[in-house]
């Protein structure tokens, strides 16, 4: 069964390198390879602290083991699911078998594979009998951090199917979000605290070599002191841990084939009481704060913003840095918008009945009160609690003009991109066992937060020509400009959005309910379009390249220095221009600027070439009716 899946797989792999699929496993690899080359560097170095390279190793396999059992969680990646061989007829530990093998079949566990290499060099630097310990150490921990990774994401999935496990999940892919994006803080810390030559404290080595990722260095040292029964302690310790993490994760595959339903929600009989507010609207507002209550799916929405932007603004805390507190708030406004972006897709087919009453209006701005009530009400607290607790005046003027604008703009952005680039999924009454598994929404998200940051930009100029000129009227109308853009922006995005559900519903529907675009059906038709130019593998890889790299150009590289320049803040943290002299420091921060700009230019470009028509051929889509579609 291993040959066959691990084929299987190779099948799925291959057929799936297209596009923007393959652009993004292009760039995966390319990021890991420079991880693996960085770990590897890591057991050349020659710090003058004592035994610092085992302990950077130890932290750096710490580190792989955490990516190995939150990534998956986080993207959901696994390409052969559990479900995919229900009703084969084979036991479970033979299926456990076959889909390890399978996992180590893909660019992540190649380069995990070359990471772990940085063990054998540092055993080779030891000498050779250490060196030879190091060789099936360093298979033993491959094998651990790829079976971890399955058996906690099966764990993960049996448990996000409550509200608390749901919450529970939720903050952890937080914690991975906020580690990756702000990690650079825990390195600025460390380089600080001048650990690279006093060495780490004895009980952080003592930790880092008591989880699994660490086990292979300790054997590696021991092998070095000559104490051999602790090799092999420590080796058998690996292989009774593989065993144990097998038989774990075969007992988790038979739950997920032979599951009961999950009943999501709570268990509320029916009151028979007139309901304080009645109307169309507020019906779907009672309802849309029944789901965010309910809905496990919605539980973990709401943990991963609070988790990410609490996370965010605590991080800087390890350097003594309260400045980034008063920023929770926004960040909460921001992040809403990032992971409420395809609202109709979560209740799948039941657009059926909006469309049948006609009730597109009351329905979408229902959605956007809901969400501005769980949404709104935790921002406004947050951003009073903790730009209180910073005891930064100077910040009010800031978080009064950014809360209304990203709150309105996230609030509009959020029903636009959920109507316009709406991402199918199962129904809710049919979502798979593991809700993890859920519709993948791959670049919506991202450049929803990028984008999500334009909507303050006219009350955040107010603000800094005020503090530019020393103006305090004009610092403090960047609050009003913020309200009136946020409510602008909310209205006029939400009136786009009930006008195209009115024109495209149907069509919708039919995306949600066979998961193909209306258009494949009717290609065959004389007026029907004509598929979409797709862009070359180079075209591809410069065009996901250029979304991550231009928005990191023109914001954190580029305005947020400029910011801090007008400002004549002393700080310098990961922003480039800072660290040039004084005079090149402003040309500095205006070229990223523009190159921002010119990378976010060619992604729409090439984004916007990939939906191109072709010319001389008509670009409407062919009616759909919904009573055709469900005859």
């Amino acid at each position: 069964m291993v040959g066959v899946l691990i084929r299987m797989k190779l099948a799925i792999i291959r057929n799936s390198m297209t596009g923007g699929r393959a652009a993004l496993m292009i760039t995966g690899g390319v990021l890991g390879l420079l991880a693996a080359a960085t770990t590897v560097w890591l057991s050349l170095v020659d710090p003058s602290g004592p035994g610092v390279v085992p302990d950077l190793l130890a932290t750096a396999y710490l580190v792989w083991l955490l990516g190995w059992v939150a990534g998956p969680v986080w993207g959901a990646s696994s390409v052969l699911r559990v479900e995919h061989f229900a009703l084969l007829p084979a036991p479970r530990r033979q299926l456990a078998v076959g889909l390890l093998g399978a996992a180590f079949v893909g660019v992540t566990a190649a380069v995990t594979a070359l990471a772990f290499l940085s063990l054998v060099v540092y055993g080779i630097r030891q000498g050779v009998l250490p060196a030879l310990v190091a060789v099936p150490a360093a298979a033993l921990q491959l094998v651990v951090v790829v079976l971890l990774s399955r058996t906690s994401f099966s764990v993960f999935g049996l448990i996000a199917r409550g509200r608390v496990g749901s919450a529970f999940t939720g903050l952890l892919l937080a914690a991975f979000l906020v580690l990756t994006q702000s990690g650079w803080i825990v390195v600025v810390a460390i380089a600080y605290s001048q650990v690279l030559a006093t060495g780490f404290p004895s009980g952080y080595s003592t930790v880092v070599r008591a989880i699994p990722s660490g086990w292979g260095v300790a054997a590696v040292e021991f092998a070095r002191d000559g104490q051999w029964w602790r090799v092999v302690g420590l080796l058998v310790a690996m292989v009774a841990l593989i065993g144990l993490l097998l038989l774990g994760w075969s007992r988790t595959l038979g739950s997920f084939r032979h599951g009961r339903a999950t009943i999501r929600g709570g268990s509320h009989a029916p009151v028979a009481t007139r309901p304080l507010l009645a109307g169309r609207t507020t019906a779907v507002v009672r309802k849309e704060l029944r789901t965010w209550w309910r809905d496990p799916a919605r539980t973990q929405m709401l943990a991963i913003v609070l988790g990410w932007a609490l996370g965010t603004a605590s991080l800087p805390l390890t350097l003594g840095w309260t400045a980034a507190l008063p920023w929770a708030g926004p960040a909460i406004a921001l992040m809403a918008a990032t992971v409420a972006c395809n609202l109709y897709a979560e209740d799948g087919t039941a657009l059926w009945l909006t469309l049948q009453t006609s009730t597109e209006r009351e329905d979408l701005r229902g959605r956007q009160w809901a969400y501005l009530l769980v949404f709104g009400s935790l921002t406004v607290a947050v951003t009073i609690g903790f730009t209180l607790w910073s005891g930064y005046t100077w910040a009010w003027p800031w978080v009064l003009a950014l809360v209304p604008a990203l709150l309105g703009g996230g609030v509009g952005l959020a029903v636009f991109t959920s109507v316009v680039a709406l991402t199918p999924g199962p129904d809710a009454h049919k979502r798979p066992d593991n809700p993890l598994e859920q519709a993948e929404t791959l670049w919506q998200p991202q450049v929803l937060f990028w984008v999500g940051l334009l909507p303050p930009v006219p009350a955040v100029v107010m603000v800094i020509l005020g503090t530019v000129f020393d103006n305090t009227a004009l610092r403090w109308a960047g609050g009003p400009v913020g309200l009136v853009t946020g409510v602008f922006l909310g209205w006029w995005l939400g009136r786009v959005a009930i006008i195209r559900l009115r024109a495209k519903g149907p069509e919708m529907l039919f995306l949600m309910r066979t998961g193909r675009a209306a258009k494949t059906v009717a290609a065959a038709a004389p007026t029907g379009d004509v598929p979409k130019v797709k862009l070359s593998g180079r075209e591809s890889l410069v065009a996901v390249l250029s979304w991550v790299l231009g928005p990191l150009c023109l914001f954190p590289q580029g305005l947020v220095p400029v910011v801090i320049l007008l400002a004549g803040a002393d700080l310098k943290l990961w922003f480039l221009a800072l660290y040039f002299p004084d005079p090149l420091r402003w040309p500095v921060a205006v070229l990223m600027v523009l190159l921002g700009i010119h990378l976010l230019r060619r992604a729409i470009r090439l984004t916007g070439k990939s939906i191109r028509r072709a010319p001389g051929r008509s670009s409407e889509l062919p009616s759909i009716r919904a009573d055709q579609e469900f005859e």
